[in-house]
């Protein structure tokens, strides 16, 4: 039981470090003169969540995402005794993810990290909302494709990486856009400012949670 739980949390520190380290590190380089861009951005983090479920998904899920191993857990697609490891498994990840931009790239753009666009008017609030918002769709997505009795499981990876890389594309330059506590973590603690955070911590922990529930209701057989 030990072993095949170390090799789930082995993906998710894998996987966790990989979709950080090439989401953030987008952002980075792209402030560093090359076009990247959002779209360029949306492409990445949508492309690298969709390598890493494929790659992983069939041993861990391929969570990478502290507040959708807590909803797979309240829907019971996980093992409440597995959501320790995973969680530290994916902040792990995330902080040395961060940390390794940092050496690599330098201290540009924030590390990467999600940060509410005040210079064009947007607050910590309205950021916060729109997280809830976009975690509450993402996993709703994940749910509707991966945890549905009828859904095709193998073919998850898709829907979840187009759905990450649109709202990525739209949201990340306006609201940061992490539906993910571990996406934020790492280029947080590696800028070494924590002052938004916050948002991005609780906010796809709520949005995720509820959209379990509401999932549970209206995707009832």
């Amino acid at each position: 039981m030990k072993s095949h739980a170390s090799k789930k949390y082995l993906c998710e520190f894998i996987g966790t470090f990989a979709l950080v380290f090439f989401a953030a590190g987008a952002v980075m380089i792209s402030s560093i003169g090359s076009n990247i861009g959002p779209l360029g951005s949306g492409l990445i983090s949508g492309g690298i969540i969709t390598v890493v479920i494929f790659s992983f998904g069939q041993i861990s899920g391929a969570h990478v995402n502290p507040a959708l191993t807590l909803t797979a857990a309240l829907l019971g697609e996980l093992n409440w005794a597995l959501v320790p490891g995973y969680i530290i498994a994916q902040l792990t990840g995330s902080v040395f993810a961060g940390f390794t931009l940092l050496w690599l790239i330098g201290p540009v753009a924030t590390i990467g990290a999600n940060i509410p666009n005040e210079v064009i008017g947007v607050t910590p609030a309205t950021a916060f909302i729109i997280e809830v918002f976009l975690s509450f769709l993402l996993m709703w997505v994940i749910c509707g494709t991966a945890y549905h009795s009828r859904s095709h499981l193998e073919l998850a990876a898709i829907p979840v990486g187009v759905t990450v890389g649109i709202e990525v594309m739209l949201m990340g330059p306006y609201a940061g856009a992490a539906m993910n506590p571990a996406r934020a973590l790492g280029p947080y603690l590696a800028h070494g400012t924590l002052t938004h955070l916050w948002i991005y911590i609780v906010g796809p922990i709520i949005g995720m949670l509820v959209g379990g529930l509401i999932y549970r209701f209206s995707h009832a057989d």
